[in-house]
Formats: structure tokens, C-alpha cells, sequence
């Protein structure tokens, strides 16, 4: 498909905020704009949030080598990952003794064996990535044995628009659907996954809308907030400076997170 306005944006920041390109006139700005760009690091990310008080899921281990994560330690829920990957390069999920994402039987004596495996090799360990080892959230719906998603978008100190993602079973299986902030539904904003059915607003919206204000306020800019919603609260995730590399947005999609970044701009 054609590129969109939303994929060249989403390139001029890669360019800007990633690569030094068009080094902000003020330097004080310029730093907050490597500020910002650093929180998709979740080490930075973690350090951000115990500074808002954020509910996180608790963290276990992070470690500069995996050889260094001491197995026998963990829960036997839990989540292993890079903390400067993306698009769920080299999320484990252990439940007991399985691996969800791959429905791979793992005893819990070889787990570490296991992870070494996955990882070798793999391009998304880069020199300067640290493993984290944390708390495997259950979603609010039992059935989700994979936590969705709940990704909202936020420009001018607000939420927005509301991606929910569904990462139960075979890739090739897993859908969303977009939301207003009153949770109206998007048909069709974005084709990376299947369009899931219209769902009901989800428990502790009111909390996840609070949240995201939180951040959105601090941070001042145009950005894609990532949580997840247990039966007892919402908890954060990340963040998203450049959601699905502005790839596969509709018309639609590109037309609204267009507008939103017209009339909010960045303020560096």
C-alpha cells in the first residue's frame, strides 16, 4: 500500500528524535526532545514512572547478560524481554511450564537453557540491551491468556484514540480495533491485524483515561501510551514514540493522528 502522510511523519521523527537530525535551535529543548525519545528504553521507561508513581508490573531481575538471570528465582509467571526491542522481538511469556507465545512445553530446569536458545543469534540484542525479568499480567478477562493490549494514543496533554490489541493464539489470529476516547469504534484504522469485533468499554476505563492524562500532561507531545488492565487496576507498559513504524494506517487512521499532530504540535 501506498505510503501515508502519518508514515512520512513518523520517518521525519525517526530522523529527529533517533538519528540527530535537525538538532532543535534551542538547546534546552533539545535535550527534552532526547528526554522523551529515551523513554521507549524500559529501563528509562521504569525509573519515569517510579518518578509518577505508575503502576508497573513488578520487577524481578534486570540483568546486562542473560547468562547473569538466576532462573531458579522467578515466579513460575513470568515475562522475560529486551528492554530496547520492539514489535515483541524476544518477549518469552512462561506460564508454569510453557511458553505462550510458541505453545512450547519448557520445564521450568530448563528455562534459562531455553531463553539462551531463543536469543542466540538474534539481531534485536544489540551492545547496549539489558534483559528484564517481570510480573506476567492477567488480563481482566480470564480467557485472555495473553493480556491485551490497551495503546492510547495521546497529543496536547490528552488521550485520544485507543488501540486494543488481541495476542492470544497464532499470530495470524491476532486482531484489534480502534476506539475514540468515548469509545466510539474505528472500522478500519489500521491493517496490521485482523479488525476484532466491537467490544465493550473495559473495566477501570475511567483509571486508564486518568493515566494516560497523568502522562500525556508531562510529556506534553504526541506519543502512544501502552497498558494493560487487571481485575484490581490498569498498569503501564511503555511507551510508543513510533507506533508500527507509521506503517499500515488507513486513510482514516492516517487522517486522525494527522490532525491530532496538526493541532498539537511537539513543543520541541
Amino acid at each position: 500500500m501506498p505510503n501515508t502522510e502519518f508514515k512520512r511523519r513518523m520517518n521525519d521523527r525517526l530522523d529527529r528524535w533517533y538519528k540527530g537530525a535537525s538538532p532543535h535551535e534551542d538547546p534546552k529543548k533539545q535535550q527534552r526532545r532526547k528526554y522523551i525519545a529515551g523513554l521507549v528504553n524500559k529501563t528509562a521507561m521504569f525509573n519515569y514512572a517510579a518518578r509518577l508513581d505508575l503502576p508497573l508490573p513488578e520487577r524481578f531481575a534486570e540483568v546486562s547478560q542473560l547468562e547473569e538471570m538466576d532462573f531458579t528465582t522467578l515466579p513460575e509467571r513470568v515475562v522475560i524481554k529486551p528492554n530496547n526491542a520492539a514489535n515483541n522481538d524476544g518477549v518469552l511469556l512462561f506460564d508454569g511450564p510453557r511458553e505462550v507465545f510458541s505453545g512450547d512445553e519448557v520445564p521450568l530446569a530448563e528455562r534459562a537453557s531455553y531463553t539462551l536458545q531463543r536469543y542466540a543469534g538474534s539481531s534485536f540484542i544489540k551492545g547496549n540491551s539489558k534483559i528484564i525479568a517481570e510480573e506476567f499480567i492477567q488480563d481482566f478477562a480470564p480467557s485472555y491468556t495473553v493480556p491485551r493490549d490497551f495503546k492510547v494514543y495521546v497529543a496536547g496533554g490528552r488521550p485520544w484514540v485507543i488501540q486494543v490489541v488481541n495476542r492470544v493464539g497464532p499470530k495470524a489470529d491476532w486482531s484489534h480495533r480502534y476506539y475514540s476516547q468515548d469509545w466510539v469504534p474505528y472500522d478500519h484504522f489500521q491493517r496490521e491485524n485482523a479488525l476484532a469485533p466491537v467490544d465493550d468499554k473495559p473495566m477501570h476505563f475511567d483509571q486508564l483515561l486518568e493515566l494516560s492524562t497523568r502522562i500525556a500532561q508531562d510529556i506534553n507531545c504526541f506519543m502512544r501510551l501502552d497498558f494493560y488492565i487487571t481485575a484490581q487496576r490498569v498498569v503501564f507498559g511503555e511507551f510508543t514514540s513510533y507506533p508500527n513504524a507509521g506503517l499500515q494506517f488507513t486513510q482514516v487512521g492516517n487522517n486522525v493522528l494527522c490532525d491530532l499532530m496538526d493541532r498539537y504540535p511537539d513543543p520541541f
